[in-house]
Protein backbone atom coordinates (compact mmCIF):
# COMPACT_ATOMS: atom_id res chain seq x y z
CA UNK A 1 0.00 0.00 0.00
CA UNK A 2 1.27 3.56 -0.46
CA UNK A 3 1.32 6.11 1.91
CA UNK A 4 0.75 9.95 0.85
CA UNK A 5 1.11 12.77 3.05
CA UNK A 6 0.72 16.43 3.39
CA UNK A 7 1.48 17.83 7.08
CA UNK A 8 2.26 20.53 9.38
CA UNK A 9 3.02 21.45 13.11
CA UNK A 10 5.15 23.56 15.23
CA UNK A 11 7.26 21.87 18.14
CA UNK A 12 9.72 24.00 19.89
CA UNK A 13 11.11 26.10 17.71
CA UNK A 14 11.25 23.42 14.73
CA UNK A 15 8.40 24.33 12.39
CA UNK A 16 7.85 21.21 10.58
CA UNK A 17 5.91 21.64 6.66
CA UNK A 18 6.35 18.38 4.05
CA UNK A 19 4.56 16.33 1.64
CA UNK A 20 5.24 13.10 0.03
CA UNK A 21 4.26 9.78 -0.93
CA UNK A 22 6.10 6.33 -0.43
CA UNK A 23 7.03 4.16 -2.64
CA UNK A 24 4.62 0.32 -2.63
CA UNK A 25 7.98 -1.44 -0.75
CA UNK A 26 11.32 -1.32 0.05
CA UNK A 27 13.08 1.24 2.70
CA UNK A 28 12.91 4.72 1.98
CA UNK A 29 15.12 6.56 3.94
CA UNK A 30 14.37 9.79 5.20
CA UNK A 31 18.12 11.42 5.91
CA UNK A 32 19.11 14.76 7.14
CA UNK A 33 21.23 16.23 10.11
CA UNK A 34 20.32 16.96 13.57
CA UNK A 35 17.38 18.90 14.27
CA UNK A 36 16.25 18.83 10.82
CA UNK A 37 12.68 17.47 12.20
CA UNK A 38 13.06 14.21 11.13
CA UNK A 39 12.34 12.10 14.10
CA UNK A 40 9.21 14.65 14.32
CA UNK A 41 8.05 13.86 10.98
CA UNK A 42 8.02 9.99 12.14
CA UNK A 43 6.20 10.72 15.00
CA UNK A 44 3.40 12.70 13.41
CA UNK A 45 3.03 9.89 10.51
CA UNK A 46 2.88 7.56 13.77
CA UNK A 47 -0.24 9.93 15.25
CA UNK A 48 2.08 10.33 18.64
CA UNK A 49 2.79 13.95 17.15
CA UNK A 50 -0.34 16.58 16.74
CA UNK A 51 -0.23 18.42 13.70
CA UNK A 52 -2.34 19.61 10.93
CA UNK A 53 -2.69 18.17 7.46
CA UNK A 54 -3.92 15.21 6.10
CA UNK A 55 -2.39 11.55 5.67
CA UNK A 56 -3.72 8.60 3.71
CA UNK A 57 -2.49 5.31 3.68
CA UNK A 58 -3.90 3.13 0.63
CA UNK A 59 -7.51 3.74 1.03
CA UNK A 60 -7.90 4.36 4.55
CA UNK A 61 -7.32 7.93 6.06
CA UNK A 62 -5.43 8.40 9.08
CA UNK A 63 -6.09 12.27 9.25
CA UNK A 64 -8.05 15.05 8.23
CA UNK A 65 -9.23 18.29 9.17
CA UNK A 66 -12.17 16.38 11.37
CA UNK A 67 -10.48 13.10 12.24
CA UNK A 68 -7.65 11.90 13.76
CA UNK A 69 -7.20 8.73 14.03
CA UNK A 70 -5.72 7.20 16.74
CA UNK A 71 -1.90 5.44 17.13
CA UNK A 72 -2.82 1.87 17.99
CA UNK A 73 -5.84 1.93 15.10
CA UNK A 74 -3.00 2.42 12.01
CA UNK A 75 -1.43 -0.81 10.59
CA UNK A 76 2.35 -0.10 11.59
CA UNK A 77 4.66 -0.50 13.60
CA UNK A 78 7.38 1.53 14.84
CA UNK A 79 10.72 1.33 16.67
CA UNK A 80 13.19 4.10 18.15
CA UNK A 81 17.03 4.95 18.84
CA UNK A 82 16.08 2.86 22.41
CA UNK A 83 14.14 -0.27 22.19
CA UNK A 84 11.23 0.55 24.65
CA UNK A 85 10.76 -2.94 25.68
CA UNK A 86 9.09 -3.89 29.22
CA UNK A 87 11.60 -3.99 31.57
CA UNK A 88 9.98 -5.86 34.03
CA UNK A 89 9.12 -8.95 31.39
CA UNK A 90 11.00 -11.63 29.78
CA UNK A 91 11.80 -11.21 26.09
CA UNK A 92 8.72 -14.18 25.81
CA UNK A 93 6.48 -11.83 28.04
CA UNK A 94 7.43 -8.57 25.40
CA UNK A 95 6.23 -11.00 22.69
CA UNK A 96 2.94 -12.27 24.49
CA UNK A 97 1.60 -9.13 25.37
CA UNK A 98 1.92 -8.20 21.62
CA UNK A 99 -0.10 -11.05 21.03
CA UNK A 100 -2.96 -10.58 23.88
CA UNK A 101 -3.88 -7.09 22.93
CA UNK A 102 -3.10 -7.00 19.35
CA UNK A 103 -2.97 -10.60 17.67
CA UNK A 104 -0.39 -12.55 16.25
CA UNK A 105 -0.83 -11.62 12.34
CA UNK A 106 2.53 -13.04 11.29
CA UNK A 107 3.72 -16.24 13.38
CA UNK A 108 5.31 -16.60 16.04
CA UNK A 109 7.74 -19.01 15.28
CA UNK A 110 8.78 -17.55 12.21
CA UNK A 111 8.90 -14.14 13.72
CA UNK A 112 11.19 -15.76 16.40
CA UNK A 113 13.52 -17.29 13.44
CA UNK A 114 14.07 -14.00 11.20
CA UNK A 115 15.22 -12.22 14.18
CA UNK A 116 17.28 -14.71 15.35
CA UNK A 117 16.33 -14.29 19.12
CA UNK A 118 15.35 -18.26 20.04
CA UNK A 119 17.78 -18.01 22.65
CA UNK A 120 17.13 -15.01 24.37
CA UNK A 121 13.12 -15.64 24.91
CA UNK A 122 13.60 -16.92 28.43
CA UNK A 123 15.77 -13.78 29.39
CA UNK A 124 15.16 -10.78 31.45
CA UNK A 125 14.70 -7.66 28.97
CA UNK A 126 17.35 -6.08 31.88
CA UNK A 127 20.42 -8.72 30.46
CA UNK A 128 20.09 -8.32 27.22
CA UNK A 129 22.87 -6.12 25.16
CA UNK A 130 22.06 -3.03 22.87
CA UNK A 131 21.91 -5.44 19.67
CA UNK A 132 19.91 -8.14 21.29
CA UNK A 133 17.45 -5.61 22.81
CA UNK A 134 16.69 -3.98 19.23
CA UNK A 135 16.41 -7.34 17.42
CA UNK A 136 13.72 -8.58 20.46
CA UNK A 137 12.15 -4.53 19.46
CA UNK A 138 12.06 -5.84 16.16
CA UNK A 139 10.48 -8.72 16.28
CA UNK A 140 7.73 -7.43 18.65
CA UNK A 141 7.27 -4.05 15.92
CA UNK A 142 6.73 -7.33 13.21
CA UNK A 143 4.84 -9.64 15.31
CA UNK A 144 1.36 -7.47 15.13
CA UNK A 145 1.74 -7.69 11.17
CA UNK A 146 2.09 -4.20 10.26
CA UNK A 147 1.69 -2.85 6.69
CA UNK A 148 4.19 0.05 7.30
CA UNK A 149 7.42 -0.04 9.52
CA UNK A 150 8.74 3.09 11.05
CA UNK A 151 11.80 3.07 12.56
CA UNK A 152 13.66 6.11 14.04
CA UNK A 153 17.63 6.03 13.88
CA UNK A 154 17.18 2.48 15.50
CA UNK A 155 20.86 1.74 15.63
CA UNK A 156 22.75 4.42 16.29
CA UNK A 157 23.80 3.07 19.78
CA UNK A 158 25.33 -0.17 18.54
CA UNK A 159 28.51 -1.67 17.38
CA UNK A 160 29.36 -2.05 13.11
CA UNK A 161 29.01 -5.70 14.02
CA UNK A 162 25.73 -5.97 15.46
CA UNK A 163 24.32 -2.95 13.04
CA UNK A 164 25.11 -4.95 9.70
CA UNK A 165 23.09 -7.67 11.04
CA UNK A 166 20.37 -5.65 11.67
CA UNK A 167 20.64 -3.51 8.21
CA UNK A 168 20.30 -6.77 6.45
CA UNK A 169 17.07 -8.19 8.52
CA UNK A 170 15.78 -5.00 7.81
CA UNK A 171 16.76 -5.20 3.67
CA UNK A 172 14.79 -8.92 3.98
CA UNK A 173 12.01 -7.34 6.11
CA UNK A 174 11.44 -4.52 3.30
CA UNK A 175 11.00 -7.41 0.74
CA UNK A 176 7.27 -7.46 2.48
CA UNK A 177 6.47 -4.30 4.39
CA UNK A 178 7.18 -0.62 3.17
CA UNK A 179 9.76 1.10 5.21
CA UNK A 180 10.75 4.46 6.58
CA UNK A 181 14.54 5.11 8.03
CA UNK A 182 15.62 7.72 9.81
CA UNK A 183 19.27 8.23 9.95
CA UNK A 184 22.04 10.52 9.65
CA UNK A 185 24.27 8.29 9.05
CA UNK A 186 25.73 7.76 5.23
CA UNK A 187 26.47 4.26 5.98
CA UNK A 188 22.82 3.04 6.47
CA UNK A 189 21.62 4.92 3.71
CA UNK A 190 24.26 3.38 1.54
CA UNK A 191 23.48 0.14 2.64
CA UNK A 192 19.64 0.44 3.07
CA UNK A 193 17.94 2.85 0.90
CA UNK A 194 15.92 2.44 -2.77
CA UNK A 195 13.97 5.71 -2.26
CA UNK A 196 15.63 8.97 -0.05
CA UNK A 197 14.07 12.02 1.14
CA UNK A 198 16.17 14.39 2.05
CA UNK A 199 15.15 16.69 4.82
CA UNK A 200 16.29 19.71 6.40
CA UNK A 201 15.07 22.66 8.51
CA UNK A 202 11.79 20.79 8.67
CA UNK A 203 10.86 20.50 4.84
CA UNK A 204 11.69 17.43 2.43
CA UNK A 205 13.88 19.18 0.19
CA UNK A 206 14.59 16.65 -2.22
CA UNK A 207 13.41 13.16 -2.81
CA UNK A 208 13.98 10.03 -5.35
CA UNK A 209 15.70 7.21 -5.92
CA UNK A 210 19.07 6.40 -3.91
CA UNK A 211 21.58 6.62 -6.96
CA UNK A 212 20.29 9.68 -8.74
CA UNK A 213 20.04 11.66 -5.22
CA UNK A 214 23.94 10.42 -4.19
CA UNK A 215 25.19 11.80 -7.80
CA UNK A 216 23.25 14.93 -8.21
CA UNK A 217 25.90 17.72 -7.80
CA UNK A 218 23.28 20.69 -7.05
CA UNK A 219 22.28 18.31 -4.14
CA UNK A 220 23.63 18.16 -0.86
CA UNK A 221 24.74 14.50 -0.69
CA UNK A 222 27.56 14.82 -3.80
CA UNK A 223 29.14 18.20 -1.92
CA UNK A 224 29.42 16.14 1.64
CA UNK A 225 33.55 14.61 1.97
CA UNK A 226 32.62 11.38 2.19
CA UNK A 227 30.18 11.73 -1.43
CA UNK A 228 29.64 8.81 -2.45
CA UNK A 229 28.32 6.81 -5.82
CA UNK A 230 26.13 3.67 -6.25
CA UNK A 231 26.30 1.62 -9.08
CA UNK A 232 24.39 -1.49 -10.32
CA UNK A 233 25.86 -4.35 -11.95
CA UNK A 234 25.35 -7.76 -12.78
CA UNK A 235 27.06 -10.57 -10.75
CA UNK A 236 30.32 -12.09 -13.48
CA UNK A 237 33.05 -14.72 -12.96
CA UNK A 238 34.98 -15.33 -10.38
CA UNK A 239 38.41 -15.39 -9.87
CA UNK A 240 39.39 -18.59 -7.31
CA UNK A 241 43.42 -17.94 -7.67
CA UNK A 242 43.25 -14.33 -6.49
CA UNK A 243 39.60 -13.93 -4.57
CA UNK A 244 38.21 -11.62 -6.82
CA UNK A 245 34.48 -11.30 -7.98
CA UNK A 246 34.03 -9.60 -11.10
CA UNK A 247 30.43 -7.37 -11.66
CA UNK A 248 29.36 -5.94 -14.54
CA UNK A 249 28.51 -1.93 -15.08
CA UNK A 250 27.23 -1.02 -18.14
CA UNK A 251 29.82 -3.26 -20.20
CA UNK A 252 32.64 -2.49 -18.02
CA UNK A 253 33.83 -4.74 -15.16
CA UNK A 254 34.76 -4.05 -12.17
CA UNK A 255 36.59 -6.52 -9.92
CA UNK A 256 35.95 -6.10 -6.34
CA UNK A 257 37.75 -8.71 -3.38
CA UNK A 258 35.67 -11.59 -1.94
CA UNK A 259 37.10 -14.76 -0.06
CA UNK A 260 34.73 -16.54 -1.48
CA UNK A 261 31.84 -16.50 -4.57
CA UNK A 262 28.83 -13.74 -4.56
CA UNK A 263 25.90 -15.38 -5.32
CA UNK A 264 22.80 -13.85 -5.85
CA UNK A 265 19.49 -12.87 -8.48
CA UNK A 266 19.40 -9.72 -8.04
CA UNK A 267 21.75 -6.69 -9.10
CA UNK A 268 24.96 -5.96 -7.61
CA UNK A 269 24.94 -2.90 -5.86
CA UNK A 270 28.45 -0.92 -5.87
CA UNK A 271 29.12 1.92 -3.48
CA UNK A 272 31.88 4.13 -4.49
CA UNK A 273 33.31 6.98 -2.61
CA UNK A 274 34.35 10.12 -4.81
CA UNK A 275 37.97 10.36 -3.11
CA UNK A 276 38.63 6.82 -4.33
CA UNK A 277 38.58 7.89 -7.93
CA UNK A 278 40.84 9.07 -9.94
CA UNK A 279 40.88 10.72 -13.36
CA UNK A 280 43.45 10.18 -16.55
CA UNK A 281 43.70 11.55 -19.88
CA UNK A 282 45.24 8.22 -21.28
CA UNK A 283 44.76 4.90 -19.91
CA UNK A 284 47.87 3.50 -18.21
CA UNK A 285 49.89 0.81 -19.60
CA UNK A 286 51.30 -0.58 -16.27
CA UNK A 287 49.28 -0.20 -13.29
CA UNK A 288 47.93 -1.71 -10.11
CA UNK A 289 44.74 -0.16 -10.22
CA UNK A 290 42.37 -3.36 -11.64
CA UNK A 291 39.64 -1.13 -12.21
CA UNK A 292 40.11 1.29 -15.00
CA UNK A 293 37.48 2.41 -17.36
CA UNK A 294 36.60 4.88 -20.03
CA UNK A 295 33.79 7.69 -18.77
CA UNK A 296 32.31 11.06 -20.13
CA UNK A 297 32.32 14.04 -17.72
CA UNK A 298 28.82 14.50 -17.58
CA UNK A 299 29.18 18.17 -15.06
CA UNK A 300 31.66 19.58 -12.52
CA UNK A 301 31.37 21.62 -9.46
CA UNK A 302 33.52 23.25 -6.89
CA UNK A 303 32.90 22.11 -3.50
CA UNK A 304 35.15 23.93 -1.58
CA UNK A 305 38.75 25.97 -1.58
CA UNK A 306 41.02 24.47 -4.24
CA UNK A 307 38.10 21.02 -4.38
CA UNK A 308 36.22 19.83 -7.18
CA UNK A 309 33.49 16.90 -7.74
CA UNK A 310 33.26 15.52 -11.25
CA UNK A 311 30.30 13.69 -12.47
CA UNK A 312 31.36 11.12 -14.74
CA UNK A 313 28.61 8.98 -17.28
CA UNK A 314 29.30 5.37 -16.87
CA UNK A 315 26.91 4.19 -19.70
CA UNK A 316 23.35 5.30 -18.03
CA UNK A 317 24.74 5.49 -14.55
CA UNK A 318 26.85 8.14 -12.71
CA UNK A 319 30.13 7.74 -10.71
CA UNK A 320 31.68 10.86 -8.71
CA UNK A 321 35.18 11.86 -8.57
CA UNK A 322 36.50 14.11 -6.33
CA UNK A 323 39.48 15.67 -7.43
CA UNK A 324 41.34 19.42 -6.67
CA UNK A 325 40.94 22.41 -8.50
CA UNK A 326 44.60 21.93 -10.24
CA UNK A 327 43.85 19.02 -11.38
CA UNK A 328 40.60 19.39 -13.02
CA UNK A 329 42.44 22.55 -14.97
CA UNK A 330 45.56 20.60 -16.11
CA UNK A 331 43.34 17.60 -17.09
CA UNK A 332 40.94 20.51 -19.03
CA UNK A 333 37.88 18.07 -16.95
CA UNK A 334 34.81 19.64 -18.97
CA UNK A 335 31.54 18.46 -19.76
CA UNK A 336 31.77 16.49 -22.82
CA UNK A 337 35.00 15.56 -21.86
CA UNK A 338 36.27 11.86 -22.43
CA UNK A 339 38.33 10.60 -19.71
CA UNK A 340 39.53 7.32 -17.77
CA UNK A 341 38.26 6.38 -13.80
CA UNK A 342 40.37 4.42 -11.94
CA UNK A 343 38.98 2.57 -8.72
CA UNK A 344 41.28 0.44 -6.69
CA UNK A 345 39.35 -3.00 -6.20
CA UNK A 346 39.89 -3.08 -2.03
CA UNK A 347 37.91 0.50 -2.02
CA UNK A 348 34.62 -1.06 -3.30
CA UNK A 349 32.34 -2.29 -1.24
Amino acid sequence: MSLAFSLSGQVGSCRLQAQAQLAANGVTVLFGPSGSGKSTLLRMLAGLQDCDGEIRFGDQLWQTDDVTLPPWQRPLGMMFQEPTLFRHLSVRGNLDYVVKRRGAAWDLDSVVSQARIEDLLGRSVETLSGGEAQRVALARALLAGPQLLLLDEPLSALDHGHKQELLKMISDIARKVPVIYVTHDLDELLTLSRQVWLMEQGRIVARGKAHEELARLDGPLAQRGDATALLYGELGDYDNRDHLQAVTVAQQTFWLPAAQPVSGEEPVRLRIAARDVSLCRQAPQDSSILNIHPVQVAALREVGPGQAVVQLALGDQRLLARISSRSARELEVFPGARLYAQVKAVALG
